[in-house]
C-alpha cells in the first residue's frame, strides 16, 4: 500500500504553525491515522490510544503501529481544541466559527490543497481525517462524522432560488428564524445536522396545489433546490445569513 504525499493533517499542522513532533523512523512505514508516507528519517511515534478511541474506522493505514510527525501535535489537548473547526491551507487557516467567518470561507475557500472541518462534538478528531481538496469550485467539508460535497457556484444560485421561493405570493416564510436571515422555503437549516427536519421544505412547497399555482421562475427554481446536496443545504445555513457576526446569532454551535 503506498502512503500519501500529503494528507489532512500536513495541511492544518502548518496552517497552525505546528512543528512536526516525534523521533525519527528507522524504517519505512505508512502513518496510521492520516496515511502519510513515513520514510526513514522522518518523524514519527507509536500510535496509542486509549479505551475512549471510537474513531478507528476512519482509520488510514490500520495495523500500522505508528503516527507521523504531523498527527502527532493535532492529538494534543491544545491541538484538538485548536484544529476543531477550521479552514486551512498550507499558508493560513481562515477563521470558521461564527457565521460571517463560515459564509466568507465557503464563498472564497483558501488555495489549494485545503481543508475545512466543523467539529459538532467537543473533542472531536477533525484534523487527520479530513477530505483534502484541490479545487475552489467543487470540495468537500467535513461537518461531524460526515464528509459534505459542496459545489460552489450551485450555493450561490441556490441563495438565488431560496429568494425566489421564499417571496412567492402564499408563503409563509415557516423557514425564517430571525430578521438577519434571508428570505427561503426551508422549514428547518441546522448548523450541526442534528436536526432530524434540516432541510426540510416548508408545508406550503409540499401542496400539490399551491406548486400547481406557481408559476415557471418559482417551479424552476423549487426543481433547481430539491437537487442540492446535503452539504450545499448545509451551506445555505451560514450563507443565507449575510449579517451574522452582528448579534448574539453569530456563533454556530
Amino acid at each position: 500500500m503506498a502512503g500519501l504525499p500529503i494528507t489532512s493533517s500536513v495541511i492544518v499542522s502548518k496552517a497552525l504553525d505546528l512543528e512536526p513532533d516525534g523521533v525519527a523512523a528507522t524504517w519505512h512505514s505508512l502513518c496510521s491515522l492520516c496515511g502519510l508516507e513515513i520514510k526513514p528519517g522522518d518523524l514519527c511515534a507509536p500510535f496509542k490510544v486509549g479505551a475512549g478511541f471510537t474513531d478507528d474506522l476512519s482509520l488510514a493505514a490500520r495495523g500500522s503501529g505508528h503516527i507521523c510527525g504531523y498527527c502527532s501535535p493535532l492529538l494534543t489537548e491544545s491541538g484538538l481544541r485548536r484544529s476543531w473547526r477550521g479552514a486551512f491551507g498550507l499558508d493560513d487557516a481562515k477563521p470558521f466559527r461564527k457565521w460571517v467567518e463560515i459564509t466568507n470561507a465557503l464563498m472564497n475557500p483558501p488555495k489549494p490543497p485545503f481543508v475545512m472541518v466543523y467539529a459538532t462534538a467537543s473533542n472531536q478528531h477533525m484534523g487527520w481525517r479530513a477530505p483534502v481538496n484541490y479545487s475552489k469550485d467543487v470540495f468537500r467539508v467535513r461537518v461531524g462524522l460526515r464528509d459534505l460535497l459542496i459545489r460552489r457556484q450551485v450555493v450561490i444560485d441556490a441563495v438565488r432560488a431560496c429568494r425566489v421561493l421564499g417571496t412567492a405570493p402564499g408563503m409563509d416564510l415557516t423557514g425564517l428564524t430571525n430578521k438577519e436571515t434571508l428570505p427561503h422555503p426551508f422549514a428547518r437549516l441546522s448548523s450541526d445536522l442534528k436536526d432530524i427536519d434540516h432541510g426540510r421544505l416548508s408545508g406550503r412547497l409540499r401542496s400539490k396545489q399551491f406548486i400547481e399555482a406557481r408559476g415557471d421562475a418559482e417551479v424552476a427554481a423549487l426543481n433547481f433546490i430539491k437537487c442540492l446536496s446535503l452539504g450545499e443545504t448545509w451551506a445555505l445555513r451560514f450563507v443565507l445569513t449575510p449579517n451574522a457576526g452582528k448579534s448574539s446569532t453569530a456563533t454556530a454551535e
